[in-house]
């Protein structure tokens, strides 16, 4: 992966126990899911009595009438006992912790909904941005571009992924000099969803080590960076910057990455107030959920600063550590000290706002092989996906393994009992009890590492917190760069500019249409009386009505030039007129 949470050790060698184990059981609040991918799972009230009996989530075999009529009468009295449990969680065997969601209200804006795409997951995964699904997402955070420690120049690390790569549509021979590749690609998402931001994010693991980052601690270097990211703004139409360092080690790097974020700051208002731009350009750190990484960020001066602080909140466990364990627990993490309830409550006392702050969620599982199970040592951490030791989701859980969930430290991992490998990552359900516990605290939103790991349908983990959260964050994104080195961003992909591409969305839908152009016509009676005609020249707002082809329109959102009952899908339909 890019993005770690703590810095890499090779564990000590284990060698796998001469007496078989037990598939692994934690301690608290673990749910059997009893899948696999090869054979039937064993009879349900098998299972059941088993975990009635004491012996941790095992196929059990039994062909006792007398227990199995026990236990389903057992079983009946639990549901009636459990009725309130988490639903999402199939009723577990212990409590979940309370997840109440209506005690903190929404904001207005909605949910962020951010997630990472990496410029190389083009190519082994395959993973191209007409792949994404805009509508689940309020951000895409571009990965990774890089840093010249000695200037502090910011440049882009894959010119043919970012900048030459021709998709479907674009043309060979069109004149001009005009920007293709992935940035083509989300810009034109853009277009089409207005609410949906793309931000550069530099630095990552790789481009954090030797020194990438040294830069921060000098004046002239900082000024040096903030000056090529307010470029690379104009040029390929980013709505900001999102900064990756892992880590910043003593006062000194501490302090100098927070004034980068003021000075970054300043700049982007800037550039905001030189554009005729009313919505701000968003600035986002990544940051660390271990207490050694973030030891040294100066929290109350970045929080001032940033948009949104982008929580790591994976990687907790892995090959740097002698034994398995849950990389992303929510609660608990006794054994790795580390868990991102106590990391947020962490940020949030050093002066954190805690809306600003969205809960990373991994769409990768890491990988124990020859374990016993959770707290148990390992030897090795099998092949991964595209890495060692590391499973993309979509592949998970890998053929022959059983899934099990905890809803008290709010995680979960698959386990094959014959080949002893443990993986420990995020099911649509631990996802669900997350976005819970983002609505219940007031936080930001999820963020998501990264976009080409994930699932398709109704197992997507980004389609899942969208759901639970249902309203997403509508600020709108920037559509009027004027100064970009590309003529098709200049143009708009053609579709040209205007001084109201950045007009905040009203808080409160209108009730009346913006004026019409000379040439259209208002309706004189009907449902769509005193009601302007479409007009491509003019920037509606949410709630704003038109008519089109004799039926009354009401936008969902901000959109100009898009077609009612068009593909971008931005208009509804209210009835004829």
């Amino acid at each position: 992966m890019a993005t770690h949470s703590f810095p890499m050790k090779l564990p000590e060698g284990y060698r796998r126990p001469s007496v078989p184990p037990d598939p692994p059981v934690s301690s608290l609040g673990e749910l059997h899911m009893g899948r696999t991918n090869t054979r039937q799972g064993a009879d349900p009230l098998d299972l059941v009595v088993n975990k009635f009996c004491g012996g941790g989530p095992v196929l059990l075999a039994t062909n006792s009438l007398l227990i199995r009529a026990v236990v389903f009468v057992s079983v009946l009295l639990t549901v009636g006992i459990l009725a309130n449990a988490t639903q999402a969680m199939g009723r577990p065997f212990t409590s979940p912790k309370s997840f109440t969601t209506n005690t903190v209200q929404k904001r207005v804006t909605g949910k962020v909904q951010a997630a990472y795409f990496t410029n190389w997951g083009i190519y082994g995964a395959n993973f191209q941005p007409t792949d994404i699904t805009p509508s689940d997402l309020t951000h895409i955070v571009y990965a990774f571009a890089d840093v010249t420690p000695t200037t502090g120049s910011i440049f882009l690390t894959d010119s043919y992924a970012d900048e030459q790569k021709h998709f479907p549509g674009d043309s060979w021979s069109e004149p001009g000099n005009n920007l293709y590749g992935c940035l083509k690609q989300l810009y034109l998402l853009k277009l089409a969803h207005r609410n949906l931001k793309v931000l550069l994010s530099v630095g990552g693991w790789t481009y954090s080590q030797d020194g990438h980052f040294s830069f921060v601690t000098s004046p002239s270097l900082r000024a040096t960076f903030v000056s090529s990211a307010i470029q690379l703004i104009r040029d390929y139409g980013f709505d900001g910057i999102d900064i990756d360092f892992e880590y910043p080690s003593g006062t000194a790097q501490g302090q100098g990455f927070a004034n980068l974020f003021t000075e970054l700051r300043a700049a982007l208002d800037t550039l905001a107030k030189t554009n005729g731009d009313t919505v701000p350009y968003q600035l986002t750190a990544a940051v660390s959920a271990g207490s050694a990484n973030y030891a040294s960020l100066v929290v109350p001066q970045m929080d001032s600063a940033l948009t949104y602080w982008n929580l790591m909140a994976y990687d907790y466990a892995g090959s740097w550590l002698t034994w398995a364990d849950n990389q992303a627990n929510l609660y608990g993490g006794g054994r790795t000290n580390v868990s991102t309830d106590n990391a947020i409550k962490w940020y949030l006392s050093q002066g954190a706002t805690v809306s600003k702050i969205n809960m990373g969620i991994p769409l990768y599982g890491r990988a124990f092989d020859n374990t016993a199970g959770l707290g148990a040592p390992y030897n090795g951490v099998g092949p991964g996906t595209f890495e060692a030791g590391i499973y993309s989701y979509s592949v998970l859980p890998l053929t022959g393994a059983q899934v099990f969930e905890n809803t008290t430290d709010v995680t979960s991992y698959s386990y094959n009992p014959t080949s002893q490998e443990l993986v420990s990552y995020d099911t649509p359900n631990i996802a669900t009890l997350k976005a819970k516990y983002v609505q219940e605290k007031g936080l930001a939103g999820s963020m998501f590492w990264d976009l080409s790991t994930d699932k398709t349908g109704s197992n997507s983990l980004v389609g899942t917190t969208a759901g639970v959260y249902g309203s997403l964050d509508q600020t709108l994104n920037h559509i009027n760069y004027p100064n970009s080195k590309w003529d098709n961003i200049r143009s708009n992909m053609g579709q040209g500019t205007s001084s109201s591409t950045t007009s905040a969305p009203s808080s409160t839908p209108s009730s009346t249409s913006s004026t019409p152009s000379s040439t259209s016509t208002i309706p004189s009676s009907g449902a769509c009386a005193s009601v302007a005609a479409w007009s491509s020249a003019i920037a509606y707002n949410g709630g704003q009505t038109v008519t089109y082809n004799a039926h009354l329109w009401t936008a969902k959102w901000w959109t100009q030039a898009d077609v009612p009952g068009g593909s971008a899908g931005v208009w509804t339909d209210s009835g004829p007129c």
